[in-house]
């Protein structure tokens, strides 16, 4: 339309050089097939999207693993995973509610690499704490008393998956991951 409104207005003593109107029709062309790839890339963007969340559906009612030091306690059972960069000779373990309250404290285990804790939501007079999200703060010790690194997981069952901006997450009870910081996917043992 651009082009034939061109034409129709050119002065006709003097008529638009045709080099010139070739380039434009190729420049005209070249924008047409741009808008297209675009349009076809959005298509595919929103295929992969769809395709991503369909297949993330299957990680409802799973135990995934993320970086982070919260816990889900779910039907009164949540777990906890600590990571010790060695072996180590004392480890306390403190499990802390929304406010920061210490609700239990513990000895964990001291192997280094992976531990977990299994909780089943009761504080440290017994009483039974409501389903929530628990942070876990792991304090490592080796033999001299000096202070090892110790790398916290959040760990809870996928309750929902949601898509939005092209983001997909799943809710872990209140706690939201992005399905790129997902460590691990296993059957629910909480």
């Amino acid at each position: 339309k651009l082009l034939t409104t061109q034409l129709q207005n050119q002065d006709p003593t003097a008529p638009t050089d045709t080099n010139q109107l070739t380039q434009q029709i190729a420049t005209l062309s070249q924008v047409e097939q741009q808008i297209n790839t675009n349009a076809n890339l959005q298509k595919l963007i929103s295929l992969f999207n769809t395709s991503t969340l369909n297949s993330v559906v299957g990680y409802i009612g799973k135990q995934v693993e993320t970086e982070g030091d919260k816990g889900v306690l779910q039907n009164s059972k949540a777990s906890f995973v600590y990571n010790l960069e060695k072996d180590a000779g004392s480890v306390d373990i403190q499990i802390l509610d929304y406010s920061g309250k210490v609700v239990l404290s513990a000895s964990g285990t001291k192997v280094a690499g992976r531990n977990e804790v299994l909780w089943d939501g009761k504080d440290g007079g017994g009483n039974q704490l409501p389903d929530a999200t628990y942070t876990l703060k792991v304090v490592a010790k080796d033999t001299s008393g000096a202070e090892i690194k110790v790398k916290t997981s959040t760990v809870g069952v996928v309750t929902s998956v949601d898509s939005k901006d092209g983001t997909t997450t799943v809710s872990l009870g209140d706690v939201s991951v992005a399905l790129d910081k997902i460590i691990s996917v296993r059957q629910a043992v909480i």
